[in-house]
């Protein structure tokens, strides 16, 4: 059941406001069915949109204690302070951090803080992830920047219904629904048990996991492919043996392959577990007879794929043979058929257990990434149209005006996750084809990340 703290309780209902209940895969175990947005008939100063706050500094940003911190580019690859380091960079001191902060208030889901100063802009968003991903925000951001701009006839038709409801539990008559290929790794009883009860010690006996961001400039991510694509096994292409070609690996699947590696060797040579890579995939470009490509679909809409390494694997393979792993995964488990089966058993898994479908060993030791690549935060935002000043700073000048040159996401809660362990995300590539990526990982795995830097 939805539980509320009775100190605090709710505002009370209004009852002329539409009220919209979580989407299916938005909502959460505890809330299963109960968990809503109200929506009011009419925005007031009261009850806003959004909530927005903006402060004014006549000075630098590099006078600012906290945001002259934020990370900046650099020649050669480092590690910089993570995003959690900025959770204080806000314009008041409360801000909705928790599910509950929402529940027993009347405060909308989206909150804007803007911090202008005589050379930067600092845009910070607060919003809960169960009301959209890193895609839909992007989407949200892309039609903010159209209403900016004066361009209030393109913006998008907003999605009416969740297209996730489309994809049927049922055969649709055209033949045998396919199983999803990981079917053999599902947890379930007794290895589900296991591997509770090791994510669990990991919780309370593992090392702690410390936040940061790693810059790797165009220059580095260049060396850093090559060697990689160097180390790939060629296909021999034709009957006789004719002409060799190296299959595709995407840069994302390149850094992810460099990253596991780091955290494999952090785990030293005699661990004898098992690593379950989970990555984020969109579903909006995946299932196109259920999202409309004219349509924003400002949602959760993504699952995990999984690929499985022995920890010694990831030590001793190649980058390359590491990548080609990860790739042969997204080609093999993103077809329709493979998503529309992973979709069906979440759905299964969710209203049996209230738990989603984890695909793993018993002793595996879960690594989530995710590659914000698709939301194209780079390219999206345009603030140009709200430029009164243009700064003098000139490391700025590298990209056009109104156009970001950092992009960091955190946890809004003060209070760290414990289960976030391993955790790698490719926040994308800036315009100068330089890559950011945040990293939750033990102080073991960013050693092993400095070290790495070596080899770029």
């Amino acid at each position: 059941m939805l539980w509320i703290n009775a100190k605090r309780g709710q505002p009370p209902r209004v009852p002329t406001d539409d009220v919209i209940p979580a989407l299916f895969f938005d909502d959460s175990p505890m809330s299963r069915g109960k968990l809503e947005i109200h929506v009011p008939i009419e925005y007031n100063s009261n009850r806003p949109a959004v909530r927005f706050h903006q402060v004014c500094f006549e000075t630098s940003i590099k006078d600012h204690p906290l945001a002259s911190k934020l990370p900046k580019p650099t020649a050669t690859p480092s590690i910089q302070a993570g995003g959690d380091v900025f959770r204080g960079l806000k314009a008041r001191d409360y801000v909705p951090a928790t599910l509950q902060d929402y529940l027993c208030s009347d405060d909308p889901p989206l909150e804007l803080h803007v911090f202008t100063f005589s050379d930067a802009t600092v845009v910070t968003l607060n919003f809960p992830h169960f009301c959209t991903d890193a895609v839909g925000l992007s989407k949200l951001i892309e039609n903010w920047c159209k209403i900016l701009a004066g361009r209030p006839e393109e913006v998008d038709a907003f999605a009416p219904r969740d297209p996730l409801d489309s994809v049927s539990d049922k055969d649709g008559g055209e033949g045998q629904m396919e199983e999803h290929v990981l079917s053999q790794f599902k947890l379930a009883g007794w290895s589900m048990l296991f591997f509770a009860l090791n994510f669990i010690s990991d919780l309370i006996f593992g090392p702690k996991m410390e936040t940061g961001v790693i810059f790797l400039p165009k220059k580095s991510v260049a060396a850093l492919k090559e060697t990689t694509i160097a180390s790939i096994p060629s296909n021999t292409i034709g009957q006789g043996g004719g002409a060799a070609e190296k299959p595709f690996v995407s840069e994302g699947d390149v850094i992810s392959a460099w990253a596991i590696r780091n955290i494999s060797l952090s785990l030293g040579p005699r661990c004898k577990r098992t690593m379950a890579v989970l990555n984020v995939f969109e579903l909006r470009s995946r299932l196109r007879q259920a999202f409309n490509s004219s349509t924003a679909y400002v949602q959760n809409a993504f699952f995990v794929l999984t690929t499985i390494f022995t920890v010694q694997e990831a030590q001793t393979m190649s980058l390359g043979e590491i990548a080609l792993r990860l790739r042969s995964s997204t080609k093999e488990q993103t077809s329709v058929p493979q998503v529309e089966a992973l979709v069906r058993d979440q759905r299964a898994s969710i209203k049996k257990t209230d738990r989603p479908v984890v695909f793993a060993e018993r002793d595996s030791i879960l690594l989530p990434f995710s590659n914000w690549g698709k939301a194209r935060f780079f390219d999206v935002v345009d603030f140009s149209p709200a430029i009164v000043k243009e700064g003098s700073d000139a490391r700025l000048k590298r990209n056009a005006p109104g156009k970001p040159v950092l992009f960091l996401s955190c946890d809004a809660s003060p209070k760290p996750n414990p289960t976030y362990r391993n955790v790698v995300n490719i926040i994308g590539k800036d315009p100068s084809g330089n890559y950011w990526i945040t990293g939750f990982l033990s102080k073991a795995a960013w050693k092993e990340v400095e070290k790495g830097f070596k080899n770029l």
